[in-house]
């Protein structure tokens, strides 16, 4: 009996250690306060001026605006889903400013 409960407290302890499939700080859903777009699922910390919070958010969809990827991490559009191309000014000042926003176009009818 004694090892029976035993075997249950440790299978118990080992349940609740299984980690939450969503994170604190990285991993995070789109909504969450974020600091940098690396912590969301979608890649995408988005901010809507330079005083708000930022919040992770879904990529731009084909038509929507966007910005070009960055080394900041936090965009004011963000970039767009996979299989698509942001065509945007990729001015350095643009750069600089994060005023580089495109619209999002598929990636194989851009090449024509």
């Amino acid at each position: 009996m004694e090892k029976i409960l035993v075997l249950l407290l440790v299978t118990l302890a080992v349940a609740h250690a299984v980690p939450d499939p969503r994170g604190i700080i990285i991993n995070l859903d789109d909504g969450e306060l974020c600091l940098n777009s690396i912590q969301c699922k979608s890649r995408c910390c988005h901010r809507t001026s330079g005083l708000s919070l930022a919040r992770c958010a879904p990529n731009a969809s084909e038509s929507s605006e966007c910005s070009a990827k960055t080394i900041y991490g936090v965009y004011y559009k963000c970039p767009c889903e996979w299989g698509l191309t942001c065509e945007a000014d990729k001015s350095i000042m643009g750069f600089i400013t994060n005023t580089n926003f495109g619209i999002c176009q598929d990636a194989s009818s851009s090449r024509k």
